[in-house]
């Protein structure tokens, strides 16, 4: 499933299997079925790390989305809540545990605070007289997401505000914990170069959390040999500008989240003809975008006038395979040919879709007030 993670000059696939771990040991606490109660916040970034299937293996039932009021019934011994340490959390997290105490429910409950526990919300929890229903309270260090095989992400959308206008320091901390994090996985990075206050600041601090642990870090040879840290303010344009590689344009129009993309269905509808228009479906698109694609791998990057012709040399790469079988004639050719044809249908799928995106970002991009709309276009 996550075998993209690998493809790359480093393998990332290493550090989403060390969370996975420790997500492991962290269910396998808590023995008995379980239901998990989602900060609906985490249920993306959770699903780059691991799917259901992992979850269910270990005795996870059913899960819910955090809401105020009762909990939907399931026939669960262990509630697990997994949340962001944020206060108005807590209280939906009080409300759901006090009408379960109303209740008489037999269940046991647990938090798993994601990426780090937080002393100012279980004093919340204890204001709100629900601290002691918990059997385990515990942290989730999830800093780094591996999400394809040359990209991780914090996906800490309040850090710039954070840091520059409420001069609070926590997602420095909680990078500087990332970083140290992958050094244990890929051994310590010997150059470290940075530009501006915040850079220096985490500079500062991985150094005096190397103090503190010096002699408990593994020896491993170093798979990186320099880490660059750059802060936001010291480039505010280039989030300004308009993307113009293919990935860009579909993340600037439609938005990647979580390596997904939502898109109108219209195009990817096979219409027949005679076939009423509203038969057609309604629903998004969801389509996954990763190097593990071969045909997004090779575009994704490209400029989107030079797509076009990419999908036409693929199409027609694709078109010579499957010409091929008119000159399978003996048994081990046909064999062959056959062995291959899972691959080629997935090429030929990735094709279709990939020139229906196309086509939608064409319908777009033509459109005048685009181009009145963006003050800069780099």
């Amino acid at each position: 499933m996550a075998a993209h993670l690998s493809y790359g000059r480093v393998n990332l696939n290493i550090l989403r299997e060390a969370a996975r771990k420790e997500l492991r040991e962290f269910l396998d606490k808590c023995a008995g079925s379980k239901a998990i109660v989602w900060d609906e916040y985490l249920t993306g970034p959770f699903g780059l790390i691991a799917q259901y299937s992992l979850l269910k293996e270990h005795e996870v039932e059913k899960m819910f989305t955090l809401k105020s009021g009762r909990l939907p019934p399931a026939d669960v011994k262990n509630i697990i809540f997994f949340v962001r340490p944020r206060l108005e959390l807590m209280d939906i997290i009080a409300d759901n545990v006090l009408s379960e105490d109303k209740m008489h429910s037999p269940r046991e409950f647990h938090i798993l605070f994601v990426p780090r526990r937080s002393m100012l919300c279980e004093q919340r929890l204890k204001e709100q007289c629900v601290l002691g229903s918990f059997n385990n309270i515990d942290e989730y260090i999830l800093d780094l997401i591996p999400y394809d095989g040359d990209l991780l992400s914090m996906e800490y959308e309040s850090a710039f505000r954070e840091c520059y206008l409420e001069n609070d320091q926590t997602s420095l901390f909680h990078t500087a914990k990332g970083l140290m994090t992958l050094q244990a996985l890929y051994g310590t990075i010997p150059q470290i170069f940075g530009k501006g206050d915040c850079a220096r600041h985490v500079a500062n601090m991985m150094l005096r959390m190397k103090r503190e642990f010096a002699g408990t870090q593994n020896q491993i040879l170093p798979v990186f040999d320099t880490l660059l840290l750059l802060d936001r303010n010291v480039d505010l344009l280039t989030p300004l500008a308009t993307q113009l590689t293919y990935e860009g344009l579909i993340d600037e129009i439609y938005g990647i989240n979580n390596g997904y993309v939502k898109l109108p269905p219209e195009k990817f509808s096979q219409k027949k003809q005679g076939e009423a228009s509203k038969d057609l479906p309604i629903e998004s698109k969801k389509l996954q975008l990763n190097s593990a694609e071969e045909l997004y791998g090779e575009i994704r990057d490209k400029n989107f006038n030079a797509v076009g012709a990419a999908l036409s040399k693929k199409a027609k790469v694709i078109s010579a395979a499957f010409e091929e079988r008119h000159n399978a004639k003996t048994v081990g050719e046909i064999k062959q040919f056959v062995s291959q044809l899972p691959h080629m249908q997935a090429a030929r799928s990735s094709l279709a879709n990939h020139t229906s995106i196309a086509e939608l970002i064409k319908d777009i991009t033509s459109l005048p007030e685009v181009y009145c709309n963006d003050v800069i276009v780099l």
